[in-house]
Formats: C-alpha cells, structure tokens, sequence
C-alpha cells in the first residue's frame, strides 16, 4: 500500500518542514507577497493533517470522533487566517504584518495541534514560531534553518515510532 507510507509521520513531518523552509526563504525574498505563500500554506498544512484520519477512517470506518476534532481544530485556524487576509484585503494590515500574522496563526495550530499528535507537529509549530521571529528580526538565516531542518529530518527518520 503507497497511501500508507506516504502519509506516516515521517514523510508529513519532512513535507512541512520543506514548505516552511521554502516560506523562510520567500519570507526573505519577496516580503510584499509572503503572506500569500502563508495563507496557501494554511490550507495545505489542515489537507496534511487531516489526510492520515481520514484515510484511516475510510479504510476502518472506525475513529469518526478524532477526525471531527481534528476537522474542527485546523477549521479554527482556517477561520483566524481568513480573517486576517480580510484584513490585509481592506488596508487594515500591511502587506509584511499580514504574512508574520497568519504566520503565526499556522505556527500555533500546528503546535496545538501536536499536542495530541506527537513531537513531530510540535517540532513543526516551534519551527513556525522561529521563522516568524527570523522573518521579523535578522537578516540571514535561510542557512541556519535549512541546517535545523535536516538534523530535524535525519532525527525523524531514525526515531519514528511508526
């Protein structure tokens, strides 16, 4: 079975942190239109956390209760990052404290959500939070957080319990 294998934590943990890296490098880059790769990135990161149950409801139809949470936790998210894009959409919110908003919107519910799902969403959300605070503060660290993220990935890869 591929779908299995695609969706084990380790491979959706390596998924996230490349598109964060990715999102600290067109943070770095392009300032103006980050927030749009972070708003596209709240969708894709509740489609990444929400695949495993769901695959694992369709194939046992057992667990509905986990996924609705589930559902319903990166649904808030979702919300929090809508409304902040409005935001940005009316000239409420500059483009650059748009992105570091809804930033930090996916770092947290993706923390939160480790919480009940293991180091590696935590892992995920603290590296979030630090890319916020890279974003916002200094001026070189693309290098820095490619290097935690492959020690992050090779540590992953030798200590998955699954």
């Amino acid at each position: 079975m591929i779908k299995p294998y695609l969706l084990s934590p380790h491979h959706l943990f390596t998924l996230r942190l490349l598109l964060s890296v990715l999102g600290a490098y067109i943070g770095y880059s392009y300032r103006h239109t980050s927030h749009d790769y972070w708003f596209v990135m709240i969708f894709l990161f509740t489609a990444i956390a929400i695949a495993p149950d769901y695959y694992r409801f369709k194939q046992h139809g057992d667990n509905l209760k986990a996924l609705i949470e589930r559902l319903l936790h990166w649904a808030g998210g979702l919300c929090a990052g809508i409304v902040i894009y409005a935001y940005h959409n009316s000239g409420r919110i500059f483009h650059e404290e748009a992105g570091l908003i809804v930033l930090l919107i996916l770092a947290l519910t993706t923390y939160l959500d480790g919480i009940k799902k293991g180091w590696h969403c935590i892992f995920v959300g603290l590296f979030l939070g630090l890319i916020t605070v890279c974003v916002a503060y200094f001026d070189n660290y693309i290098w820095q957080l490619m290097v935690l993220a492959a020690v992050a990935i090779a540590y992953s890869y030798y200590h998955t319990d699954e």
